[in-house]
């Protein structure tokens, strides 16, 4: 449930956020379909948790979870919007590294989540 709401959050921001005029929601919502985003997100989470260390990460190395987690999570999503053919390649690439950083700011929020999650699991058990 959480994730599902996440999900439709970030939806909204990432659609609320763009700026470049040249390009319609409609027309990005196009290249990437909702099950890409999904899966996405579903690999963010699995890919955040597995590079945490055990007893939580600092905010620095966190950040380059993020940075990895991104990278593997998100090469379908980053080719599609490459290749996209109903775009420019300037605006290809423009839309793919806004989407990569808005990704990267995403898994970060999840290995904050998942690091409170274990400080309050380990609180819980003290």
């Amino acid at each position: 449930m959480t994730r599902a709401l996440l999900f439709i959050v970030v939806t909204i921001l990432c659609a609320s956020c763009r700026t470049d005029a040249q390009l319609d929601p409609i027309q990005a919502t196009a290249i990437i379909d909702a099950a890409e985003v999904t899966d996405r997100e579903e690999c963010l989470y699995q890919e955040v948790a597995r590079l945490m260390e055990p007893k939580g990460s600092s905010p620095i190395s966190l950040q380059n979870v993020a940075v990895a987690a991104t990278r593997f999570c998100s090469a379908t999503v980053r080719k599609r919007l490459e290749r996209a053919a109903s775009v420019s390649p300037s605006d290809a690439q423009t839309l793919a590294r806004d989407d990569q950083m808005k990704t990267e700011r995403r898994a970060f929020a999840i290995g904050l989540e998942l690091r409170e999650k274990r400080t309050n699991a380990g609180m819980a058990g003290t």
